[in-house]
């Protein structure tokens, strides 16, 4: 068995809140692997120990629960292409949404065992050049590289800070209904994520609208843990420390560019894992039963249930 050891605070808060026995890991691994195989649909999945036990860290180490994130994932990655295919990083348009430094996770966590923060923003793509869908595809990009390589990630969970300056009615527009369905299937189904909170800065006109279409997919829990502060970045320091903060937004660890020149250089050094990955799907034709569709998973309005959170 293949994993990084946490740190002893990091090992105590897994125990803890996620169930994590390490008597125990290299046997639910295994019980994964072996799941794996049986799944004719599956056949291409090949994943590493650290794969796998973020995704049972993110299931809080339930067998059955990671299973189906697993599932749902690769199955995502043939059914949301606009998210999942095309991830080549030294490709043209995913280099220009990396030099503008949308999706940054921050160096530092404020303690050994704190969540990651994460900031998102939003406003520096022209959206006459771009769409969301490739703000979403490079995310994910970012996120699964921190699944691979981040024990706070897997295990503490994230921040996340979602600054809205200079977005526009262009932006907002590629906001629709069909699009957060898609988006918030991948987060509550497929990949195994802990958001212990959101901060939403600088919010545009319109920006109500968009938050509504947001809302109505989200659970009670999640919608708790989002916070719009606008410019009050006071109210946000309650949550996350200056200390790991970007000198822009108040702190003293970097800057935005020095963030924006690591996770591009982060994931260009990724490029062979994202096109050997690219053709790592699910094949629903080999599916025991029914194959899933993209329109038994988004078709039918109002069918999709609300993210719920832990």
């Amino acid at each position: 068995m293949t994993i990084r050891p946490l740190s002893a605070s990091l090992q105590k808060k897994a125990n803890e809140e996620l169930n994590e026995n390490s008597k125990r890991v290299e046997s639910d691994i295994t019980a994964l692997r072996s799941w794996l195989t049986k799944q004719p649909h599956l056949h291409l999945v090949q994943p590493s120990d650290q794969w796998l036990i973020a995704f049972l860290r993110g299931s809080k180490f339930s067998i059955e629960r990671s299973k189906e994130k697993l599932d749902m994932f690769y199955t995502l990655k043939t059914l949301v292409p606009e998210f999942f295919s095309n991830r080549d990083p030294l490709d043209t348009r995913i280099q220009e949404i990396l030099k503008l430094g949308v999706f940054l996770p921050l160096r530092n966590c404020e303690a050994e065992d704190s969540f990651r923060t994460s900031i998102i923003r939003i406003g520096v793509f022209n959206p006459s050049q771009y769409h969301l869908t490739d703000l979403i595809k490079v995310s994910f990009m970012v996120t699964e590289i921190l699944m691979l390589e981040d024990d706070n990630f897997t295990v503490a969970g994230e921040q996340v800070i979602i600054d809205m300056k200079d977005v526009g009615v262009g932006i907002l527009s590629q906001w629709t209904p069909a699009l957060a369905k898609k988006a918030i299937a991948c987060f509550e189904k497929a990949l195994p994520v802990r958001v212990r909170g959101n901060h939403i800065l600088n919010t545009p006109s319109g920006f109500e609208t968009a938050f509504t279409i947001l809302k109505a997919f989200l659970g009670e829990k999640l919608k708790k843990r989002i916070q719009v502060h606008n410019q009050n970045y006071e109210a946000m320091y309650k949550s996350i420390s200056k200390t790991v903060l970007p000198k822009e937004y108040g702190g003293n660890d970097g800057s935005v560019q020095e963030l924006t020149d690591h996770w591009k250089a982060k994931v260009e050094s990724y490029r062979d894992w994202f096109l050997r990955e690219e053709k790592v799907v699910s094949d629903e034709s080999k599916r025991p039963g029914k194959p899933k569709t993209s329109s038994e998973l988004f078709g039918v309005e109002g069918s999709f249930r609300k993210l719920e959170v832990d």
